[in-house]
């Protein structure tokens, strides 16, 4: 399919101050047209409520200490601190200071923000720091002595890139580099393997595995394993479901290791690795089933007996998982609905084990110190405060350590989960929160909706205070596309089926009015990234369903998104818009907000987020879209601050406002606020 030539290509050029002035004048607009003392008073409240001291610190622990990035009025940017494990339990941590994340602007001479702390686990008072310019994914990697609080000198430090740096064990790390383009698949990312010995350069470095540049990524890691020797994996990933994984024997030699080319390798315990499957797997005269777990012995290389740990059926699936020194800790979704189960590996055999009794909620599994069988969890859900357990599986004990504080009063409010019929009949379950009403009220319709991710019941702090507590409503749409029944529920809606992530949205919306909860006009659609492709999609397939819509860093322009930042890493969720497919083709220009948005129609309200700063999915999409908007004279705006990234890595200050604003931006257009 051949499109005339894009009259918006320059805004795909982030090097041209045209963009840069563009996008900084549309956001004055956007500031002027919903930022009044009403928004900046919410704005304020939200920043006292995110910074109130009694929010729950989540930590990583480290031999008894309690490792946390805390961000305050006094450091925007953050400070990593640390507690005794004990006090920290007391509810009276005795925190120490370890370093200030503005302090390495200097350093790096740029405007850095903390993306990740990752301690050596076996010497945890040594850490690799990755700062990200802007917030972006591009990180610069520094070596940090926690103990000394000082840089570490001619430690392992690496210049910005989307490097993979992880350690091997105190005096070296896997190195996969990523900042010059011949170290770089077609997607951007890491192609080659290095591993690195203190005191040396990369000039010294052993290579170890290059991956084809059509492929999309490589990472190292070393698994330890506390029943047995530890063991050193790579995986390439061919895209972002099909990937090989490798182990490296003593001599630092790579050999491919016989598992199916879609399972995800999670763990290493007793010898075995934890291997969740994202297909069936036929092995020998046993069929193992999409959507298990296994446990499968390893000998050199060398492929051994299965053991299932988790089989799914049609209503539970696997979420996440977490290996202890003796237990692998299961977060199973029933009904999207969060429950913990567990094995245990003694005496060379698996035993289903206990879990001890847990509050009803959202289950996270947070956080594992090495060594032990405690795991940290936290348990929340749309109207309940986070609560952060700690989960002793050899002692069957639970404590409660945090319980975050009540942001909202809920006592009238509802959840319901409800379920729509999508166009081909499927049953989508959704979640409704708000307080019961006769008369329909604003309600917002959030979706993610692809690449496998599940969205489940969280607290609605900043939301339930600003939204909820009005009258209004809440709902999360559990399309297809995520991940909420497993890997059949993805894949239903990828490729030429991504549609239906789409049709499954305009279900949910069709079936809050039908109910009578909402009706078109007062009904906002929110997503981002993905989310924001299913927003706009829906927005451009059914105007008149919906009143407003907010695309937070969204997808549009799915022509040519494999050319723009990440998006040749996507090819496997969306497909080629250059293959020689036609169908193909056509599937991606009708799912394509950016190319449909047509001179005859109306839209709803719209409003784009997008970051100067994001080099995942490219601000492009976001412009595009708001400058075709703007030619037609429909409603748009576009919030476009310099930081924050993919991830809204920035301020606390700047998340509040920006929150604020939505918030805003859907009183006026849903309830005429």
């Amino acid at each position: 399919m051949h499109m005339n030539s894009d009259p918006y290509a320059q805004f795909e050029n982030l090097d041209d101050p045209y963009v840069a002035n563009y996008a900084h004048i549309a956001h004055q607009h956007t500031q002027e047209a919903f930022v009044d003392a009403d928004t900046e008073a919410m704005a304020a409240d939200m920043l006292a409520q995110i910074q109130n001291d009694k929010q729950i610190p989540f930590c990583q622990e480290h031999r008894a200490r309690m490792y946390h990035h805390y961000q305050s009025a006094d450091y925007s940017k953050g400070v990593y601190r640390v507690c005794t494990a004990a006090s920290f339990r007391s509810g009276l941590p005795d925190w120490d200071i370890l370093f200030a994340v503005g302090a390495f602007d200097e350093v790096l001479g740029d405007d850095v923000y903390l993306n990740h702390v990752t301690h050596c686990t076996l010497a945890p008072t040594r850490a690799l720091l990755e700062l990200s310019s802007g917030g972006g994914d591009a990180a610069y990697t520094l070596e940090f002595d926690l103990a000394a609080k000082t840089i570490v000198a001619g430690g392992f430090h690496f210049p910005q890139g989307k490097n993979h740096i992880a350690w091997r064990d105190e005096n070296s790390v896997w190195v996969c580099p990523a900042w010059h383009e011949g170290q770089l698949t077609r997607s951007g990312y890491p192609r080659e393997v290095w591993m690195l010995e203190r005191g040396h350069g990369m000039d010294e470095a052993t290579p170890v595995l290059q991956a084809d540049a059509d492929d999309m990524l490589v990472a190292a890691c070393r698994y330890l394993d506390p029943q047995g020797r530890d063991l050193d994996v790579i995986e390439v990933a061919h895209d972002f479901y099909r990937k090989t994984y490798y182990w490296v024997d003593t001599d630092l030699q790579a050999q491919a290791l016989k598992l199916p080319d879609t399972c995800d390798l999670i763990g290493y315990l007793g010898g075995q690795l934890l291997v969740w499957l994202k297909s069936d797997w036929q092995r020998a005269n046993q069929r193992y089933a999409s959507g298990s777990l296994l446990a499968v012995k390893l000998h050199k290389g060398e492929l051994g007996q299965a053991t299932v740990l988790f089989a799914p059926d049609a209503h539970s699936v696997l979420e996440s998982v977490e290996t202890t020194r003796q237990f692998v800790v299961m977060h199973v979704l029933r009904n999207v609905q969060s429950e913990l189960r567990a094995q245990q590996f003694k005496q060379g055999a698996w035993h289903e084990a206990n879990v001890p009794a847990l509050p009803q909620g959202t289950i996270e599994l947070v956080d594992q110190p090495y060594g032990g069988d405690v795991v940290y969890v936290a348990i929340s859900d749309f109207t309940t405060p986070l609560s952060l357990l700690c989960v002793d599986f050899a002692l069957q004990d639970v404590a409660v350590l945090r319980k975050q504080p009540k942001q909202f009063d809920a006592k009238n409010m509802r959840t319901q989960q409800l379920w729509a019929h999508s166009a081909d009949g499927t049953a989508i379950p959704y979640f409704h929160v708000g307080t019961p009403n006769e008369r329909p009220v604003a309600t917002i319709v959030y979706v993610y909706g692809g690449f496998a991710v599940a969205e489940l019941p969280h607290y609605l702090g900043l939301l339930g205070r600003h939204w909820l507590s009005l009258g209004y409503a809440f709902v999360v749409a559990n399309v297809r596309g995520g991940g909420e029944f497993g890997p059949a529920w993805h894949q239903a809606a990828i490729l030429k089926n991504k549609h239906k992530s789409v049709e499954d949205l305009l279900a949910v919306v069709h079936d809050i009015q039908e109910r009578g909860l909402s009706t078109a006009a007062q009904i906002g659609l929110q997503g981002g990234s993905n989310g924001g492709l299913m927003v706009l999609a829906a927005m451009v397939d059914e105007p008149a369903s919906v009143g407003a819509v907010v695309a937070e860093v969204p997808l549009a322009d799915m022509l040519r998104y494999p050319h723009l930042s990440s998006g040749a890493s996507w090819l496997a969720e969306f497909g080629d818009p250059h293959s020689d497919d036609e169908d193909m083709q056509r599937a991606l220009y009708d799912l394509s907000p950016y190319h449909r948005i047509a001179h005859q129609r109306t839209y709803p309200a719209t409003l784009l987020t997008t970051s100067l700063s994001d080099d995942r999915v490219h601000p492009a999409h976001a412009f595009k879209t708001y400058a075709r908007l703007q030619q037609l004279e429909q409603a748009s705006w576009l919030y476009c601050p310099e930081d924050g990234g993919h991830s809204g890595n920035s301020t606390q200050e700047e998340l509040a406002a920006e929150t604020a604003l939505i918030m805003t931006f859907f009183a006026k257009q849903l309830a005429g606020d």
